[in-house]
Protein backbone atom coordinates (compact mmCIF):
# COMPACT_ATOMS: atom_id res chain seq x y z
CA UNK A 1 0.00 0.00 0.00
CA UNK A 2 1.73 3.38 -0.99
CA UNK A 3 0.85 6.60 1.03
CA UNK A 4 0.08 9.77 -0.80
CA UNK A 5 -2.34 12.53 -1.37
CA UNK A 6 -6.35 11.09 -1.75
CA UNK A 7 -8.20 13.32 -4.76
CA UNK A 8 -9.68 15.03 -2.30
CA UNK A 9 -7.27 16.54 -0.13
CA UNK A 10 -5.65 17.64 -3.35
CA UNK A 11 -8.60 19.85 -4.08
CA UNK A 12 -8.94 20.88 -0.51
CA UNK A 13 -5.25 21.83 -0.79
CA UNK A 14 -6.10 23.99 -4.07
CA UNK A 15 -9.42 25.72 -2.72
CA UNK A 16 -7.93 26.66 0.66
CA UNK A 17 -9.41 23.77 2.20
CA UNK A 18 -12.73 23.79 1.25
CA UNK A 19 -14.40 21.26 -0.56
CA UNK A 20 -17.00 21.62 -2.16
CA UNK A 21 -19.71 18.49 -1.55
CA UNK A 22 -17.97 17.77 1.73
CA UNK A 23 -19.54 19.18 4.17
CA UNK A 24 -17.75 22.09 3.49
CA UNK A 25 -19.01 25.45 3.79
CA UNK A 26 -18.63 27.40 -0.06
CA UNK A 27 -16.88 30.44 0.32
CA UNK A 28 -19.00 33.04 -1.83
CA UNK A 29 -19.21 37.00 -2.03
CA UNK A 30 -22.65 38.98 -3.22
CA UNK A 31 -23.50 42.52 -3.13
CA UNK A 32 -26.70 43.67 -3.54
CA UNK A 33 -27.70 46.91 -6.15
CA UNK A 34 -30.99 48.74 -5.41
CA UNK A 35 -32.11 49.60 -9.09
CA UNK A 36 -31.14 53.22 -9.43
CA UNK A 37 -27.87 53.20 -7.46
CA UNK A 38 -25.42 52.21 -10.24
CA UNK A 39 -25.55 53.82 -14.00
CA UNK A 40 -24.79 50.21 -15.12
CA UNK A 41 -26.26 47.67 -13.21
CA UNK A 42 -29.81 48.04 -13.67
CA UNK A 43 -33.30 46.39 -13.73
CA UNK A 44 -33.28 47.51 -17.10
CA UNK A 45 -29.86 47.04 -18.97
CA UNK A 46 -30.70 43.22 -17.65
CA UNK A 47 -33.52 42.81 -18.74
CA UNK A 48 -32.13 44.20 -22.05
CA UNK A 49 -29.69 41.75 -22.21
CA UNK A 50 -31.96 38.90 -21.08
CA UNK A 51 -34.42 39.92 -23.78
CA UNK A 52 -32.34 39.82 -26.58
CA UNK A 53 -30.70 36.49 -25.32
CA UNK A 54 -34.12 35.42 -25.60
CA UNK A 55 -34.51 36.39 -28.84
CA UNK A 56 -31.25 36.30 -30.50
CA UNK A 57 -29.80 33.54 -28.22
CA UNK A 58 -28.53 30.06 -28.60
CA UNK A 59 -29.22 26.77 -25.98
CA UNK A 60 -26.11 25.46 -24.28
CA UNK A 61 -25.88 23.51 -21.49
CA UNK A 62 -23.18 24.64 -18.79
CA UNK A 63 -23.60 23.06 -15.80
CA UNK A 64 -25.78 20.22 -14.49
CA UNK A 65 -28.45 21.42 -12.98
CA UNK A 66 -30.21 23.02 -16.34
CA UNK A 67 -30.10 21.82 -19.50
CA UNK A 68 -30.37 23.81 -22.94
CA UNK A 69 -30.02 26.92 -21.09
CA UNK A 70 -30.13 30.56 -23.67
CA UNK A 71 -26.95 31.43 -24.28
CA UNK A 72 -24.61 34.14 -25.94
CA UNK A 73 -21.51 34.06 -26.49
CA UNK A 74 -20.42 37.81 -25.82
CA UNK A 75 -17.07 39.27 -26.65
CA UNK A 76 -14.46 37.73 -24.01
CA UNK A 77 -17.34 35.55 -21.81
CA UNK A 78 -20.49 33.50 -21.90
CA UNK A 79 -24.05 34.57 -20.71
CA UNK A 80 -26.58 31.84 -19.72
CA UNK A 81 -29.69 32.41 -18.31
CA UNK A 82 -31.01 30.00 -15.73
CA UNK A 83 -34.66 29.08 -15.39
CA UNK A 84 -36.18 29.90 -12.41
CA UNK A 85 -39.34 27.96 -10.98
CA UNK A 86 -38.61 24.32 -11.18
CA UNK A 87 -37.32 23.79 -14.33
CA UNK A 88 -33.65 21.87 -12.73
CA UNK A 89 -32.62 18.96 -14.32
CA UNK A 90 -34.85 19.33 -17.73
CA UNK A 91 -34.72 21.68 -21.24
CA UNK A 92 -35.28 25.49 -19.87
CA UNK A 93 -38.42 26.53 -21.78
CA UNK A 94 -39.30 29.74 -22.35
CA UNK A 95 -42.54 30.99 -21.19
CA UNK A 96 -42.46 28.38 -18.53
CA UNK A 97 -39.83 30.98 -16.63
CA UNK A 98 -39.17 34.06 -15.81
CA UNK A 99 -35.40 33.65 -16.36
CA UNK A 100 -34.46 35.93 -13.59
CA UNK A 101 -30.46 34.67 -13.13
CA UNK A 102 -28.14 35.90 -16.07
CA UNK A 103 -24.96 33.75 -15.50
CA UNK A 104 -21.38 35.51 -16.53
CA UNK A 105 -18.76 32.63 -17.68
CA UNK A 106 -15.17 34.08 -18.28
CA UNK A 107 -11.63 32.60 -18.25
CA UNK A 108 -9.61 34.92 -15.94
CA UNK A 109 -5.81 34.62 -14.88
CA UNK A 110 -4.63 32.45 -12.40
CA UNK A 111 -1.66 33.35 -10.63
CA UNK A 112 0.54 30.98 -10.37
CA UNK A 113 0.81 29.07 -6.59
CA UNK A 114 2.70 26.73 -4.48
CA UNK A 115 0.96 23.22 -6.41
CA UNK A 116 1.13 24.43 -9.88
CA UNK A 117 3.85 27.15 -11.59
CA UNK A 118 1.76 27.71 -14.82
CA UNK A 119 -2.08 26.72 -13.70
CA UNK A 120 -3.59 28.64 -16.66
CA UNK A 121 -6.82 30.50 -17.15
CA UNK A 122 -9.50 29.58 -13.78
CA UNK A 123 -13.31 29.05 -15.45
CA UNK A 124 -15.42 31.94 -13.00
CA UNK A 125 -19.07 32.58 -12.79
CA UNK A 126 -20.72 35.39 -11.62
CA UNK A 127 -24.49 35.25 -10.90
CA UNK A 128 -26.45 38.33 -11.14
CA UNK A 129 -30.05 37.62 -10.19
CA UNK A 130 -32.98 40.27 -10.28
CA UNK A 131 -35.50 40.36 -7.45
CA UNK A 132 -38.43 42.69 -9.06
CA UNK A 133 -39.83 42.53 -5.77
CA UNK A 134 -37.29 44.54 -4.27
CA UNK A 135 -36.21 46.42 -7.49
CA UNK A 136 -32.44 45.26 -6.78
CA UNK A 137 -30.04 42.55 -8.53
CA UNK A 138 -27.91 40.27 -6.53
CA UNK A 139 -24.13 39.52 -7.72
CA UNK A 140 -22.94 36.40 -6.14
CA UNK A 141 -19.74 34.91 -6.81
CA UNK A 142 -19.07 31.07 -4.99
CA UNK A 143 -15.93 29.95 -4.17
CA UNK A 144 -14.62 33.72 -3.62
CA UNK A 145 -13.73 36.43 -1.30
CA UNK A 146 -14.11 39.38 -3.38
CA UNK A 147 -14.89 42.39 -1.68
CA UNK A 148 -18.32 43.70 -2.75
CA UNK A 149 -17.44 46.87 -4.24
CA UNK A 150 -15.26 44.82 -6.60
CA UNK A 151 -17.88 42.36 -7.26
CA UNK A 152 -20.36 45.34 -8.89
CA UNK A 153 -16.72 46.58 -10.79
CA UNK A 154 -16.92 43.22 -12.28
CA UNK A 155 -20.40 42.59 -13.19
CA UNK A 156 -20.83 46.12 -14.17
CA UNK A 157 -17.96 45.68 -16.68
CA UNK A 158 -19.58 42.54 -18.23
CA UNK A 159 -22.63 44.39 -18.61
CA UNK A 160 -20.80 47.12 -20.40
CA UNK A 161 -19.33 44.82 -23.17
CA UNK A 162 -22.76 42.94 -23.49
CA UNK A 163 -25.04 46.09 -24.14
CA UNK A 164 -21.86 47.46 -25.77
CA UNK A 165 -22.40 44.32 -28.67
CA UNK A 166 -26.44 44.16 -28.83
CA UNK A 167 -25.39 47.77 -29.67
CA UNK A 168 -23.60 46.95 -32.26
CA UNK A 169 -25.45 43.72 -33.78
CA UNK A 170 -28.86 45.51 -33.67
CA UNK A 171 -27.06 48.94 -35.63
CA UNK A 172 -25.81 46.08 -37.97
CA UNK A 173 -28.80 44.48 -38.17
CA UNK A 174 -30.55 47.84 -39.01
CA UNK A 175 -28.49 48.95 -41.53
CA UNK A 176 -28.62 45.03 -43.10
CA UNK A 177 -32.70 45.65 -43.12
CA UNK A 178 -32.39 48.92 -44.48
CA UNK A 179 -29.95 47.76 -47.62
CA UNK A 180 -32.33 44.85 -48.23
CA UNK A 181 -35.20 47.41 -48.43
CA UNK A 182 -33.60 49.33 -51.20
CA UNK A 183 -32.71 46.67 -52.98
CA UNK A 184 -28.87 46.73 -52.50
Amino acid sequence: MTAGIGGTALLALALGGQVPGAGARVESSTAVVPDGSHAVLTIANFVRIKRFILAQGKRKTYCNMYNDNPFWAFPGFNAYLNPTGGQESIPSMIGRSEFNELVIEAAVAQPANQYWSNPGPLTQYWRISLDATKKELRVRQDYSKTDPQALVQEAAEYFRVALAEIDRLTVSAESGSQDAGAGK
